[in-house]
């Protein structure tokens, strides 16, 4: 059954897209406090139904997902191409330094990002960059338009990044 006016989605927000992590964020020239949350991830994709009736796989998609999250579960989380934020490495140790703050932490207790800053819109996009090869290196994402991540930081306060496949991938 096909009719072109039709679309179709998947959503995912399970338990086991999560992460807790620590980071702060930089803004008008001012430096967050050093603070942690408890970070919720939902995924949504969009397209045409494969020849099974689906768009993608949920139990993939979510493996794949959760993988990502519990590699920044109790991290504290740095952007690592801040103009704001200097980062210098001394030995095993990490010392952060923005806006007049001063940080020294055990560089295992860190995952350093590529990102400006590390809002949950910036940590939406990471997920987003770490996922699209995973699932295209296990899935088959040809009927997928649309992907969107989304990172909860507070109670019902998302990050979300949105993006079209085959666009800009």
């Amino acid at each position: 059954m096909s009719d072109s006016s039709q679309r179709f989605a998947v959503s995912v927000h399970p338990d086991e897209l999560h992460f807790n992590a620590g980071h702060f964020i930089t803004f008008d020239g001012t430096c967050e406090n050093l603070h942690g949350h408890n970070f919720h991830v939902r995924i949504e994709a969009e397209g045409d139904n494969n020849r099974d009736a689906f768009v993608i796989d949920f139990v993939q998609l979510t493996r794949i997902a959760a993988e990502i999250c519990g590699q920044l579960h109790d991290k504290v989380l740095l952007p690592g191409n801040s103009s704001e934020v200097h980062l210098q490495q001394d030995g095993q140790q990490l010392h952060i330094a923005s806006n007049g703050r001063k940080f020294s932490l055990p560089l295992e207790n860190c995952e350093i990002l590529p990102v400006d800053n590390t809002t949950a819109e910036m940590l939406a996009w990471y997920i987003m960059e770490r996922l699209i090869p995973r699932l295209r290196s296990n899935s088959d994402l040809s009927h997928v338009d649309r992907l969107e991540v989304a990172v909860e930081e507070a109670d019902r306060q998302w990050g979300i990044c949105r993006r079209r496949l085959g666009i800009d991938t």
